[in-house]
């Protein structure tokens, strides 16, 4: 015990800054054992400041991912059980490989799904209370070029957005469907059972967070349309804000390598995954979401 108490007080945070707009590296830290409070506390405060957070070399198991992830509220489940781990329901699993090490086929559900994150979105927009961020694992990542994750500031992006065009935003809300979302690669539809559970729900452009802060808010791929608008126009403006919000000096993007362990604020950022080949190139990630709670006006 006393040696265990002994490496929880010698761990020393180091923040390094990764983007002049958000995302910092995290080093002297082990994600393995339990975080001192101070620690927590470090960690917790550099993630409300930068957004997204990136710890390199942290080979740890789905256990104690998800413990880490405890440590900053309680953990959702994904709707759809399938890719969700049977031990650990809060480990979400992103993966083209099978449970033989095998690549799985183009035309595999679980592949074809997957490549709905090469489009910009935010965690857990169909849901009521969307989530306060996630953290993700690195299992096997992409090699030589593709499988990148890019995030983008949409507190400075709204913060910096032409006046004309906020006017246009102010007071509009969002339609997000999890069907809709799926709708895009076809696939095939939940059980009853599953769909009772991600409703469309509606959330407004601009989001108002109780620190006083303002960010936008959008979800592209599951954005089925803005309140009293048609599809047609809501496309036109999601289009432009997307745009406008993924210019370079809002958008950190991630390189990964082997047991890197992200962390990212889902209330003010989005995100998206570069393509890769699926067919040739592996890709094993475990993904944990933290709950979000009522944190916007």
């Amino acid at each position: 015990m006393d040696g265990y108490a002994q490496k929880v007080v010698v761990m020393a945070i180091s923040i390094k800054e990764l983007h002049s707009s958000l995302g910092a590296e995290i080093g002297g830290v082990d994600l393995s054992i339990p975080l001192a409070p101070d620690v927590k506390q470090e960690i917790d405060t550099a993630w409300q400041r930068y957004g997204v957070l990136v710890f390199r070399n942290q080979e740890v198991t789905d256990a104690e991912h998800v413990k880490f992830s405890r440590c900053f509220g309680e953990l959702e489940v994904l709707p759809e059980t399938e890719r969700t781990d049977s031990s650990l329901p809060e480990i979400f699993i992103l993966s083209n490989v099978d449970s033989a090490g095998e690549i799985l086929p183009e035309e595999n559900e679980a592949v074809v799904f997957n490549s709905l994150t090469w489009a910009w979105h935010t965690d857990s927009c169909y849901r009521k209370v969307p989530s306060k961020g996630a953290i993700l694992h690195g299992i096997e990542v992409v090699k030589g070029g593709g499988g990148e994750t890019r995030f983008a500031n949409l507190r400075r992006a709204l913060e910096e957005m032409p006046v004309v065009l906020r006017d246009r935003v102010e007071g509009l809300k969002g339609q997000h469907s999890w069907a809709w979302m799926r709708s895009h690669r076809n696939l095939p539809e939940m059980n009853p059972a599953e769909a009772a559970k991600v409703p469309p729900v509606q959330h407004k452009l601009i989001r108002k967070h109780l620190d006083g802060s303002e960010s936008l808010y959008i979800s592209p791929i599951y954005m089925q349309r803005i309140v009293g608008w048609s599809e047609e126009a809501t496309r036109d403006l999601v289009d432009e804000l997307t745009g406008w919000a993924t210019q370079e000096r809002y958008v950190y993007e991630h390189s990964w390598e082997e047991h890197d362990v992200l962390m990212w604020d889902n209330t003010w950022t989005m995100h998206m995954v570069m393509p890769y080949d699926s067919s040739s190139q592996r890709r094993v990630m475990h993904r944990t979401a933290i709950a979000g709670i009522d944190q916007v006006i």
